[in-house]
């Protein structure tokens, strides 16, 4: 099927503490917070209006992940395309579209239990300036970064990434409970990662930084404020992405990264012979690389 996805869009985040996540995101990311009162922020990495948007929930989770099509005549076309895999689609009335900012949008749960919405006309917002000694992010066509989720059911989330929104696979490596899929949309290596597990949960989201310092003044910010560091620096040899893993105030992990390799339709003749030697990220890295055969996210 045509490709109709262009990019990971934004993230929704549920929160049990606004304060926490808008120090989080000035203190560690650099970022702009919009406050849109009692309830909601939104987080600015880019000239988009927003990447993140977070809301006070009973719980700490991510809400639902936005995808954005080129118009609507696409955004039409995939929401008959996941219509015919049976899941309810529901489309964006007036005050959904106006409180996302764009020109229309749909919303569905697919198979393994994770909301998406995907819009198109994502609004741009004012020029952004990084706070502090942070230069930016890498966006563009290459969208938000990516998220990594333990499924149960990854054929079925190949029906939704590789049938109805045309993404490509970019990896399928082994775990030691199944295969893990990479599905991109655009030039960044994935979009979107799947690992086989028995329940659903979120891993972690991905931005990628425009240079190794910025990571590693992240790092430093992070280990000063105290923020706890799930996997410390190295290498992954999939994207060729060097990172760290930091919790978020919402207890998920993020990656903060750099130099995350770039995927044209020869990635997958050439990704085998274009591999770098993986290192890094502690001891439990390790183990899942000794599993993995040297793969990982």
């Amino acid at each position: 099927m045509a490709e109709l996805i262009e990019e990971l869009a934004y993230v929704t985040v549920g929160a049990t503490d606004l304060g926490a996540w808008s120090r989080y995101a000035t203190q560690i990311l650099g970022a702009e917070v919009v406050d849109l009162g009692p309830g909601e922020l939104r987080v600015k990495i880019d000239e988009r209006a927003y990447r993140y948007i977070v809301g006070v929930d009973a719980a700490d989770r991510v809400a639902a992940l936005g995808w954005r099509t080129r118009d609507r005549a696409g955004l039409d076309e995939l929401a008959g395309r996941v219509a015919a895999l049976g899941f309810a689609v529901e489309q964006f009335d007036g005050a959904a579209a106006t409180a996302r900012q764009v020109d229309a949008g749909i919303r569905f749960r697919c198979r393994n239990g994770i909301t998406h919405e995907v819009v198109c006309g994502a609004a741009r917002g004012r020029e952004f300036a990084a706070r502090g000694d942070v230069t930016g992010y890498v966006t563009g066509s290459d969208g938000l970064g990516h998220v990594v989720w333990t499924v149960p059911d990854v054929p079925a989330m190949d029906d939704l990434m590789l049938g109805a929104f045309g993404m490509s696979l970019r990896e399928d490596i082994p775990t030691p409970v199944g295969r893990g899929h990479f599905y991109g949309c655009n030039p960044r290596h994935h979009s979107l990662a799947v690992l086989p597990g028995e329940e659903l949960r979120f891993e972690h989201v991905m931005a990628e930084m425009l240079e190794l310092d910025d990571v590693g003044r992240c790092l430093d910010r992070a280990e000063d404020l105290g923020y706890r560091i799930r996997q410390p620096l190295g290498r992954h040899r999939t994207d060729h992405m060097v990172s760290f893993y930091i919790e978020t105030p919402g207890r998920f992990g993020m990656e903060i990264g750099w130099g995350g390799v770039k995927c044209g339709a020869d990635w997958a003749e050439i990704r085998d012979s274009n591999r770098r030697r993986p290192w890094g990220h502690g001891d439990a890295m390790r183990s899942h690389r000794a599993a993995a055969g040297n793969g990982h996210a």
